[in-house]
């Protein structure tokens, strides 16, 4: 039976043989992957068994492509709805439930009617009956602290977070080049296919466009 060629993306790797990100792990449509080897802009190292035929030439659908150039990691993560949830590796930071991410929102620690700021130190990962327990009291006022500190992440401890939530699905010629974590924490992450198509359900008070899309919500940046 065909595989059908949507089932075939490529993982992309850096020029030193590392996943370019591992959540969401890196990878492209098949489309990008050959348009990627005729620039001459990657090297092919493993393939599938599915081959597409122009009139002038045919080739194997790649399973893992090498960027020829290296790309240096930014040197500050961006800060965005989902990076403060694998930062906070998908738990509430105040009951400690880990959750899919439809199912979390973020709170300000000093709530923005106090003079909260939206900043990495004062916003955490919350389920929505915590958010709403503590609504725009202080910590202190409602009894309710972080069960850690919120910060300012690096690329690399949210890559690192990141190994805990491996894809459903991984082609065998992948695993040589990926190190996943063997234990997942409690629940189940978000999946980025799965999680741009959700519909939008805010339910933090972040004054966001009602006419936002769902793409949009989870990689804008947040103001600071």
């Amino acid at each position: 039976m065909s595989v059908a060629l949507e089932a075939c993306p490529a993982l992309v790797l850096n020029a030193d043989f590392r996943p370019l990100s591992y959540f969401p792990l890196s990878l492209w449509p098949w489309q990008e992957a050959v348009k990627a080897i005729v620039a001459d802009r990657v090297n092919v190292v493993s393939v599938y068994e599915r081959t597409v035929r122009s009139p002038s030439w045919e080739i194997r659908l790649p399973s893992v492509i090498s960027l020829k150039d290296y790309i240096p990691a930014a040197r500050r993560p961006a800060f965005t709805r989902f990076n403060v949830f694998l930062r906070d590796r998908f738990s509430c930071q105040y009951c400690g439930d880990t959750l899919p991410s439809h199912d979390l929102t973020f709170d300000h620690v000093v709530p923005r009617s106090r003079g909260g700021r939206t900043t990495w130190g004062n916003v955490v990962t919350a389920c929505a009956p915590c958010n709403l327990r503590k609504g725009s009291r202080m910590p202190d006022t409602c009894g309710m602290h972080p069960l850690h500190k919120p910060y300012r992440p690096t690329n690399w401890e949210l890559q690192e977070n990141g190994r805990a939530f491996p894809p459903h699905h991984l082609h065998h010629s992948w695993r040589d080049f990926l190190a996943y974590a063997e234990v997942k924490p409690r629940g189940e992450a978000p999946r980025p296919g799965k999680l741009l198509q959700r519909p939008v359900r805010r339910r933090d008070d972040d004054g966001f466009p009602s006419d936002m899309t769902s793409t949009d919500y989870w990689t804008i940046e947040l103001d600071s």
